[in-house]
């Protein structure tokens, strides 16, 4: 059942919604992640200062456990030296919650960065701060390396409580598909913090 809806998740949502789709299937949990950028365009059908982003995340484990969901949606104003500011609507298992901050989007060549500082809005609030770094060297006319790295550090203040995840995928890419190896991890706590990771595999397609 659970593969049945990560399939139906992944063909509706890649239809609507992607840019990229990428299905992983690691040795504790296994997903599916879509993802959309893209600047809205002016009167003159130009590209303007605004920038919609859009991820969806959803992942099971192997031992019945529920599901873990993640949507991430944001639109911020960018100026031409790559910063910005930026409103998130985040909604996750336990519900919605609204962040703003500050954003940097650089893309030159084969590589491309992406990130944010924000803040919940709300009290006893989380502070998040989001990086992806990826690069896409040639290695002659049809394949490329895929290379990308992301880093989510989320800190509390309220408890002084830290979430820091890191997500590397590195393979090959042709034309529109890419595939190889990734890698999760994440550590959690205020003093002692518990360590989890999930290594596998990786299918992307960029639309």
């Amino acid at each position: 059942m659970k593969w049945l809806i990560l399939l139906l998740f992944l063909l509706i949502n890649a239809q609507i919604f992607a840019q990229s789709v990428e299905i992983y299937a690691g040795h504790q949990r296994l997903g599916v992640d879509l993802m959309w950028f893209k600047n809205f365009k002016n009167a003159k059908d130009e590209r303007s200062p605004l920038l919609f982003f859009s991820r969806n995340r959803a992942s099971v484990d192997y031992e019945n456990s529920p599901t873990a969901f993640g949507s991430t949606n944001a639109v911020s104003y960018n100026f031409k030296n790559g910063l910005g500011i930026v409103a998130v609507a985040s909604f996750l298992n336990a519900g919605f919650t609204p962040k703003a901050g500050i954003q940097y989007y650089k893309s030159k060549k084969d590589f491309m960065f992406f990130g944010w500082l924000v803040a919940d809005l709300k009290k006893s609030g989380n502070i998040d701060l989001f990086g992806l770094f990826r690069y896409q060297p040639k290695l002659n006319e049809h394949w490329r390396i895929f290379s990308q790295l992301e880093l989510f550090p989320v800190y509390s203040p309220s408890n002084e409580y830290w979430s820091i995840t890191q997500r590397l995928r590195l393979g090959t890419k042709h034309h529109a598909w890419a595939a190889g190896a990734m890698a999760d991890f994440n550590q959690s706590g205020s003093n002692d913090f518990i360590k989890t990771h999930n290594i596998g595999g990786f299918l992307r397609y960029d639309f």
